[in-house]
């Protein structure tokens, strides 16, 4: 990192341990209202309209139980609208099967990927995972859908947020076959990508197309080793590229006999190496491998292409420990955690598919982070600028709390602190209505905000990072969730 290019860091004493509890807690209501003008700090800028959707898990917990692990929480939509400079809040849940059954019953009947049915392995035995559809949300071909990527996504209305039911793209893909969270859109030719990772005893790593118009063009499937766990992909021009971690479920058999969950059957190797494959987006053939020495890469950044180089980035740490770390975030935890010193780091992988030479940098500029955004017109194209969320030491550094934006070309580094009991989400990138530069716009995120004991949604200036240029009160909080996205489409 050069130091001398890089904004000094927030610096101050810890208070208020456990601040950030409340912003875990399940919210029940379900809303639809206006924001009154009045209360909105600073202006909403004139050329941003359109729709943040929102998906999270609102529930952690029903009845008197708690669920095993932040990730099996019932997934709640939220649509932020901006229209005409109003602002409009609503939000739903998901009625999956797992959500309507067990609001009925009032207990766990579901297993997740870190949640056992109580009773023993004679109620978890032969069980899949209920799907939870509370990983991200996407609004493609008129088509919105709620993402969770061990099963088949949900849609939803984009009006209302009531559930339509489960998506099968007419049939373009079989019960066994999942659709991550993850999903690529080309800006050029409005094709979007996924894939999906499932199979046992041996996994394989599904590849999908679907055409603007909604339609499963392709479909491929491939074994890819027995690697089990890959959550995120890139995709350049004419590739896609995929990191494969460590992680196998090398005893699936005492997950499918109720034994272990999900979590608990996968084992991170760090004896093993961590593998890239570039796969052909034309054919889905698989056109190169890599092996790296090991580490564990969960989000991707954007990825380029550059003759026969391709060059990707993502977020890596030395093992999978954070999984098993988001399983307490509802109980008291200690404060001695130091984010900037051990979260996950920003790296660029060089991939020469002509000679097979392979390497690993730390990014310029880049302190600790998680929640890569870029302007959505580059992706899978050369890009400047991205911007992470990120934990700095502001008083309370329980949660991610500012963001930082990364200047590829300077390795310049610039920070907003959204100070202290603020604790912000993914950053979501809207380019500026007719801007030019490639920073020219605005970050949303919904932050939670201890002193009022309630969510705001946040506008920042994206390209000076000090602003905050709209300051948008709700009435309640809204429990920290994962991703989302931004459509110029407004439902209201």
């Amino acid at each position: 990192m050069n130091i001398a290019l890089q904004q000094e860091l927030p610096h101050k004493a810890r208070v208020l341990p456990g601040c950030e509890r409340q912003g875990y807690e399940t919210l029940f209501e379900e809303s639809s209202y206006w924001i009154d003008p009045d209360k909105i700090t600073g202006e909403i800028p004139a050329d941003l309209e359109g729709t943040l959707f929102l998906n999270g898990p609102g529930r952690n917990k029903i009845g008197d139980q708690q669920y095993g692990h932040w990730f099996d929480g019932d997934g709640m939509i939220s649509a932020v609208s901006i229209k005409a400079g109003r602002v409009h809040y609503k939000n739903r849940y998901v009625c999956t099967p797992k959500y309507v059954n067990e609001t009925a019953a009032q207990k766990i009947l579901y297993r997740g990927v870190g949640t056992q049915i109580p009773g023993g392995p004679l109620k978890n035995m032969f069980r899949a995972p209920g799907n939870a559809a509370n990983t991200s949300v996407i609004l493609h071909a008129g088509k919105l859908l709620a993402l969770w990527e061990g099963g088949k996504p949900w849609e939803l209305d984009p009006a209302t947020l009531e559930t339509v039911g489960e998506y099968h793209y007419d049939n373009g893909f079989t019960s066994m076959q999942p659709f991550s969270a993850h999903p690529r859109v080309d800006p050029d030719t409005g094709a979007l990508y996924n894939f999906g990772v499932f199979g046992i005893p041996k996994p394989k790593l599904h590849f999908y197309k679907i055409d603007p118009n909604g339609a499963m063009v392709a479909n491929t499937s491939q074994h890819v080793g027995d690697y089990a766990m890959c959550h995120d992909f890139a995709i350049t021009q004419r590739y896609a590229v995929f990191i494969l971690c460590p992680a196998f479920m090398r005893t699936p058999f005492k997950f499918l006999l109720g034994l272990r969950s999900v979590f608990e059957s996968i084992e991170f190797d760090n004896s093993e190496n961590t593998k890239v494959i570039v796969l052909e987006l034309a054919t889905a053939r698989v056109v190169k491998e890599y092996e790296f020495p090991c580490f564990f890469g969960f989000h991707l950044g954007n990825a380029r292409e550059h003759g026969d180089e391709l060059s990707v980035d993502a977020l890596c740490v030395d093992n999978m420990d954070v999984m098993a770390g988001l399983s307490d975030v509802f109980m008291e935890r200690g404060d001695d955690f130091q984010f900037l010193a051990n979260g996950a780091r920003f790296n660029r992988l060089t991939l020469n598919l002509a000679t097979g030479d392979a390497s690993k940098d730390l990014i310029r500029g880049a302190i600790a982070g998680e929640f890569p955004a870029w302007n959505p017109r580059c992706t899978g194209r050369e890009n400047r600028y991205t911007w992470l969320a990120t934990i700095v030491e502001n008083g309370t550094p329980y949660g991610f709390n500012a963001y930082q934006k990364i200047d590829h070309r300077s390795g310049q580094l610039k920070l907003h602190d959204f100070g202290e009991g603020r604790f912000c989400s993914e950053p979501n990138f809207i380019p500026a209505r007719g801007g030019a530069a490639e920073d020219e716009g605005y970050l949303l995120s919904m932050v939670y905000n201890h002193a009022r004991k309630k969510s705001e949604v946040v506008i920042v200036d994206a390209s000076d990072m000090q602003r905050e240029l709209a300051v948008i009160p709700l009435e309640h909080h809204v429990p920290f969730g994962f991703h989302g996205h931004f459509y110029q489409d407004t439902f209201v």
